[in-house]
């Protein structure tokens, strides 16, 4: 089908790989901004000492797991929880990823934690990880 001088059917070559790029990455645009999570730039500052560490006592050391006694894996205090975290970024840390049974680590052995003390550390952790 033709108007004019322009055929609807034939792209140049170069227009085909622009028009395709240009698609990939909105596409990829898209999908990345759907996997974060909202902004956390209204969201109350996490205390490490009020709110992080209570969690992390009630949950990862009660049982002795992670107390240093064993020897891996230490939650006992903030340089020892610092090592399992990646500040600004929780899905990258390895403590992040093991309450919510993203890695190959063990969750809390009575469960998982509940979705609030797991939205509290995450945001914590993306706000920096601070020892505040």
């Amino acid at each position: 089908m033709q108007i004019g001088d322009f055929n609807f059917f034939y792209m140049p070559k170069r227009t085909t790989i622009v028009a395709t790029s240009s698609v990939v990455f909105l596409l990829m645009t898209f999908v990345a901004g759907c996997t974060r999570e909202p902004e956390l730039d209204g969201y109350p500052e996490v205390s490490f000492i009020n709110e992080v560490k209570p969690i992390i006592s009630a949950n990862c050391t009660q049982a002795g797991c992670h107390t240093g006694s064993r020897g891996e894996f230490p939650l006992v205090s903030y340089e020892d929880i610092l090592g399992a975290v990646s500040p600004y970024n929780a899905r990258k840390s390895e403590l992040y990823k093991a309450i919510t049974g993203r890695s190959e680590r063990m969750m809390p052995p009575g469960g998982p934690m509940a979705d609030d003390q797991i939205r509290t550390i995450f945001v914590w952790i993306e706000q920096g990880a601070k020892n505040n």
